[in-house]
């Protein structure tokens, strides 16, 4: 028997594969580069659209809680919402019974998106939080925001304070100061003259 093993005089070996090792790391790197460049401008987006929110979430909470909210036919509010005159007014006399505001915290933001059936709750939505200290209680207030064409709008505020009391105490108070007008008359003597 023949000894097969080995190459044969008349065969040539093949010539050694390049490894394309280099090619895969090379690619991967750059891959990796492309991500993490597309994250971190990303990041930086989204900190400059909060960063912004915040700043302009401070500027009308402090300018709504000194010199009162802006009619309901202002162009801050969004008109995705039904925003009435009435609304507009209690919610600032609920305020005005807490007195001056003494102390602001920082704005909290977060921005999402969103996409839905119904138009009015599509789109981007930036909900910002601050806390606020008035003569007579804390409290906190949210505003809502929703970006409408390349303009930033308000489509919710609310102020709530921890302190109820301020407005039992003032229940009582008109209570006190209705008079008693049925009570009185019923209790009045009967002039006879006033019967003929």
């Amino acid at each position: 028997m023949t000894d097969t093993a080995g190459p044969k005089p008349y065969e040539q070996s093949p010539a050694p594969r390049k490894s394309r090792k280099v090619y895969w790391i090379v690619g991967s790197l750059i891959l990796a580069a492309i991500v993490l460049g597309t994250c971190v401008n990303g990041g930086i987006k989204a900190f400059k659209a909060v960063s912004a929110r915040s700043a302009a979430t401070d500027e009308i909470v402090r300018q709504f809680m000194a010199d009162g909210l802006p009619p309901a036919s202002d162009p801050i509010y969004s008109r995705r919402i039904e925003i009435s005159q009435k609304a507009v007014d209690d919610t600032d006399r609920y305020i005005r019974q807490y007195g001056a505001v003494t102390e602001f915290s920082a704005p909290n933001c977060t921005i999402r998106s969103a996409a839905n059936t119904d138009a009015a709750k599509s789109g981007t939505f930036a909900d910002c939080a601050m806390s606020v200290v008035s003569e007579k209680s804390p409290g906190r207030v949210t505003v809502q925001w929703v970006r409408e064409e390349e303009a930033w709008k308000i489509i919710g505020f609310n102020v709530a304070y921890s302190d109820q009391s301020v407005l039992l105490d003032k229940a009582e108070q008109a209570d006190k100061m209705v008079p008693e007008a049925p009570q009185a008359a019923a209790e009045a003597p009967m002039d006879p003259a006033a019967e003929e």
